[in-house]
C-alpha cells in the first residue's frame, strides 16, 4: 500500500491539543493549555484557527522530564 502523496513526515509529527490531551490521559484540552501556558511543553502556532500544534518530539521529552522514581 503507497502512502497519500500529500502525507509528509511533518504532519505525522505535529499533533493537536487535543492529541496530545488523550496521549496524556486528560479529558479535555485545559490540562494541556495550562501545561503550554507554563512553558513545559513547546508549541508551534499555525495560523489558522485551533493552530496550536505539539511537536510529538517535545511531548516525548515532556514525559520522559515528568517521569519519577516511585
Amino acid at each position: 500500500m503507497t502512502k497519500p502523496k500529500h502525507a509528509t513526515t511533518v504532519e505525522k509529527r505535529i499533533l493537536t491539543v487535543r492529541e496530545v490531551a488523550t496521549v496524556l490521559g486528560f479529558r479535555s484540552v485545559g490540562p494541556v493549555y495550562k501545561l503550554i501556558a507554563a512553558g513545559e511543553i513547546p508549541v508551534v502556532n499555525l495560523p489558522i484557527r485551533g493552530g496550536t500544534r505539539v511537536d510529538e518530539k517535545d511531548l516525548n521529552v515532556f514525559i520522559e522530564r515528568s517521569k519519577r522514581v516511585a
